[in-house]
């Protein structure tokens, strides 16, 4: 019975108000509750009754009354007690079993929602009553247990949730309940996949204190199913999109992936690699700009394969290398045939409709100058058939910021072009642009802060990103020379958090004797980064020292500025000129 009662007067508990703005007033007891109260008050006079009998008896004694010799008097008390008794026995046995078939209604209730219910107190130890549900989804049973062994928690997590629960039941911290309880664990790991979902509701007495927590753990696999097809399916739509709308850019990343999968047949050792890691990185920044998900998520866990540390022969990393081009070609003919089920099998190869190739506008002007046909006429050529304004070859890098700043939840204002937008030929800087994702990457992952922290350090919510283009002439260097500046507003770079870094890649460097902003210039060398671990966004300094290389290559140079929460500055400089440059080789 205590058993049952415990249940109803916890179920009948959490139908009161729960929420923070509960702050008094007496709560409406539910039927249950009432009953109860009358079997109480029923053992009360059951109590009363037997004391007036002892008084009776032992009056005589007491008071030095007369004793009382009628025995139809005593008739009377004992008929008169006996029958209270048995009003109070009868009003007993209602309350019991409406009491008992509430708490079996109850029961029924809770079981058939199809939740695991179950409630904690201060100390974290789970109360015994809890819903049948919780052996299906919590996996075990939860009485009289420790919250953080029910949901299987580990000891760092258990840490952590000691101090969340400490603050979570005290009176008066300035959090809310809700405020705390996001950062409870949300989710409980289950041994056939499930995705159970936990949520929280605060159990508060009359004056608003909390003395336990219900947790509800529901079962949301079907809804997360269906929203992983949703977003499939409008990953599909974007990627379609994508590919109509930027189609030479799209054929770029194609040749690009082909080339990884030819060079991963490749003999290459870990000493080698540094270019067929660094075209990888640049192919995951590119199949995620696309909406190739699955092929991204290939690349992006192919990368951090071949970093494995556990890699120690050249042999393990060429089979490592090998069976994720493997994957990679698999990916590739994937995303083929989802396009050419829209746009043709023939697509890849098919060129630009009702269009000139831009390949044979290129081959023409290669022609001429074979021919030896006047500089000034084929310059006169390209400029008229091959050049455009520069700003257009930045359309991917702007779309590319948007999509990561609605992902990561950066806030974003339009790009704003600064500049006098000057023509260039896209074919010699494609690459160049290519590698330009890996700053808008870094922009949006390491610069761009989330509005919050922009409110509070006085900037607006919304960051701003700058391209800023223009034709310039380099004094000592002689000659024009095309600017390209693009800068954000948000982190800035810590100098002292790149020197930390860098003590653990070269103790005895000459950075030490660097000031900090010769060093800042050290993000675009390999391996240098401020992030730990290889992410989709981040990829540990391989990005930057691609985007110097293609520079460099173009024989240009790449400048870093910053200022700490001020904002970054990326300031490149490459020769200018509307012919076909000769591509330098940096030195090793």
């Amino acid at each position: 019975m205590d058993q049952q009662e415990n249940l109803v007067t916890d179920f009948s508990t959490s139908l009161s108000p729960v929420n923070d703005s509960f702050t008094g007033g007496k709560a409406a007891l539910t039927e249950a509750n009432r009953h109860t109260d009358i079997l109480f008050t029923s053992l009360a006079g059951v109590a009363a009754i037997v004391v007036v009998l002892l008084v009776g008896i032992a009056a005589p004694k007491l008071f030095n009354a007369q004793p009382i010799h009628s025995t139809t008097i005593i008739l009377i008390m004992v008929f008169t007690s006996m029958a209270g008794v048995a009003e109070l026995c009868f009003i007993n046995y209602r309350a019991h079993r409406h009491v008992t078939n509430q708490a079996r209604l109850t029961e029924v209730l809770l079981n058939s929602l199809g939740q695991g219910y179950l409630s904690f107190d201060a100390s974290g130890i789970c109360g015994r009553v809890y819903s049948q549900a919780c052996l299906e989804l919590l996996e075990s049973a939860p009485g009289e247990r420790h919250i953080a062994e029910v949901l299987r928690l580990s000891d760092e997590q258990k840490l952590e949730f000691q101090d969340w629960l400490a603050i979570l039941f005290m009176p008066d911290h300035a959090l809310s309940f809700d405020d705390v309880a996001k950062f409870l664990p949300q989710t409980i790991d289950h041994s056939q996949g499930r995705h159970v979902a936990l949520l929280y509701r605060p159990v508060r007495n009359n004056d608003g204190t909390m003395f336990s927590v219900v947790v509800i753990a529901t079962d949301q696999t079907d809804e997360v199913e269906a929203q992983k097809k949703a977003r499939e399916q409008q990953n599909f739509v974007s990627m379609i999109s994508s590919v109509f709308r930027e189609r030479n850019q799209f054929l770029v990343t194609l040749t690009h992936l082909r080339k990884f999968v030819e060079d991963a047949e490749t003999p290459i050792g870990r000493a080698n690699a540094a270019a067929i890691l660094r075209l990888l990185h640049t192919l995951k920044a590119s199949t995620k700009h696309f909406h190739m998900q699955d092929l991204s998520d290939v690349i992006c866990k192919l990368e951090v394969d071949l970093r494995d540390e556990a890699l120690q022969t050249d042999e393990a990393f060429q089979v490592r290398l090998r069976d994720g081009g493997k994957r990679v070609a698999e990916g590739i003919e994937s995303v083929l045939q989802q396009v050419g089920e829209l746009i043709g099998r023939d697509y890849e190869g098919r060129g630009t409709l009702h269009e000139i190739e831009e390949g044979v506008i290129y081959d023409f002007a290669n022609e001429m100058i074979e021919k030896n046909v006047s500089p000034e006429l084929v310059r006169h050529y390209l400029s008229t058939m091959a050049a455009v304004p520069i700003n257009d070859c930045f359309r991917v890098f702007e779309r590319e910021l948007n999509d990561l700043g609605v992902i990561m939840g950066k806030k974003l204002k339009p790009v704003r072009y600064t500049g006098s937008n000057p023509r260039v030929l896209s074919r010699p800087l494609e690459n160049l642009i290519l590698s330009l994702m890996h700053i808008c990457r870094n922009i949006i992952d390491h610069g761009i802060e989330p509005a919050v922290t922009r409110i509070a350090r006085g900037k607006e919510p919304s960051g701003q990103i700058t391209i800023h283009t223009e034709i310039m002439v380099e004094p000592l260097k002689g000659g024009q020379w095309l600017r390209i500046v693009i800068s954000d507003d948000g982190n800035g770079i810590d100098p002292a958090l790149l020197r930390d870094k860098l003590a653990k890649i070269d103790p005895n460097g000459a950075w030490q004797n660097e000031d900090d902003k010769t060093v800042i210039q050290r993000i675009l060398s390999w391996g240098v980064s401020t992030k730990d671990a290889v992410t989709e966004l981040s990829g540990r300094g391989i990005g930057m020292e691609a985007v110097e290389r293609e520079v460099v290559l173009l024989g240009g140079t790449i400048k870093v500025a910053s200022e700490l929460y001020l904002g970054t500055t990326f300031d490149i400089r490459i020769p200018y000129s509307i012919e076909l440059p000769q591509r330098v080789e940096p030195a090793a």
